[in-house]
């Protein structure tokens, strides 16, 4: 028969209670996008909405906050925006993505229809640095469908 102990010194030695977690680092990317029709438009904000609470957080500003964007996605095939960015001076020392459309302007990101939109996310980093260490898989910026 095993007696075990009763009483205070008997019980195990509580650890501290945990420090609250630190947020994990979280980075926001601010994109403008210019064009595309609106069943791009939503799968785009559907994919902006998911990406809240993941390390690389989209966020979508308007026109007026075109300043803050730090990538600008361009529908290539929509003449109205291409006429706008052939003259926009912002675009000047900005990540522009180009999508579809016969010429990328100067130093933008090409690519082609159809866009895999679920994975914007990385397609928006590998634009802004190749070499970005948020990347989690090395893809081609062309779609491959």
């Amino acid at each position: 028969m095993i007696i075990l102990p009763i009483g205070p010194e008997s019980e195990p030695e509580r650890a501290a209670a945990p420090t609250s977690r630190p947020a994990p680092l979280q980075s926001t990317l601010r994109v403008l996008v210019y064009g595309f029709s609106p069943s791009e438009r939503e799968l785009i904000q559907g994919i902006v909405s998911l990406s809240q609470r993941r390390p690389l957080r989209l966020e979508l500003t308007r026109s007026d906050d075109a300043d803050t964007a730090d990538v600008i996605l361009l529908d290539g095939a929509d003449a109205k925006v291409m006429a706008w960015a052939a003259k926009a001076s912002m675009l000047v020392g900005k990540t522009v993505i180009q999508v579809d459309g016969a010429s990328a302007p100067h130093g933008a990101t090409h690519l082609q229809r159809p866009i895999q939109w679920p994975k914007l996310p990385s397609l928006l980093l590998q634009a802004l640095d190749p070499n970005s260490p948020l990347l989690s898989t090395r893809q081609s910026l062309i779609s491959t469908f």
